[in-house]
């Protein structure tokens, strides 16, 4: 059976993956990890699979295994930052904004960040009980803003031309966090890519379009070519 490794995006844990990894158990060994434990490590461990997106997806072009056989892309972007060769992103002083207000109130700092991750539909009540019953531990803390300079400087497009292996992009047309073009701009440079932009859909595309996006997800990875 092939593998599959699922990483989530900022300030997003486990829990937030572990529908998209009971829906692929069926057909793979899936293992989890948050994007904040392959930041730490600066590794991702071997999979036949990945299925990632946001920040995961950055650091998946990144750290790619040579042996990973196909790569699934959700919401993602090889630069999350806007440039003036790359307007596909958010303005830098959004993210410094963030790191600064994290410090004095972090939970505000999630509250409008999720806001904006569902749009254009809201989060959901379990959702919201799941992250406010956490306490923000010092290390989580610190994986907020080690995952936000991250953002910052991250920039992959030049390794983007030498990602060969079949991948998979899915992105919401109404995405406020990384805009669409992110994703047509990687489906114009990577050599082999099949991009699927879903209508009404924002950032958090597995939490609003689960079964849309586990089909997309599954058909892709069960090509013959796999």
């Amino acid at each position: 059976m092939n593998s599959a490794l699922i990483i989530s995006g900022w300030a997003h844990g486990i829990e937030a993956i572990k529908p998209l990894g009971d829906a692929l158990a069926e057909c793979f060994e899936v293992k989890l990890l948050t994007g904040a434990q392959v930041l730490r490590e600066r590794a991702i461990p071997y999979a036949d699979f990945i299925v990632t997106g946001s920040m995961g997806g950055i650091l998946a072009m990144e750290l790619l295994p040579t042996a990973c056989k196909k790569l699934v892309l959700l919401s993602s972007t090889a630069r999350f930052c806007a440039a003036e060769d790359y307007p596909h992103g958010t303005p830098d002083r959004i993210l410094r904004r963030m790191i600064a207000q994290l410090k004095r109130d972090p939970a505000a700092v999630l509250n409008e960040f999720f806001k904006n991750v569902h749009y254009p539909q809201r989060e959901s009540r379990k959702s919201i009980q799941l992250r406010n019953a956490e306490t923000i531990t010092e290390q989580s803390f610190q994986d907020l803003v080690d995952g936000l300079e991250y953002l910052l400087t991250s920039d992959v497009r030049e390794k983007v031309a030498a990602i060969t292996i079949p991948i998979l992009l899915i992105h919401g047309r109404e995405d406020r966090i990384i805009p669409c073009g992110a994703a047509e701009w990687l489906h114009e440079h990577l050599p082999d890519s099949r991009l699927q932009l879903i209508d009404g859909g924002g950032h958090a595309l597995a939490a609003h379009h689960f079964s849309t996006v586990v089909a997309q997800i599954r058909a892709f990875l069960h090509q013959h070519d796999a």
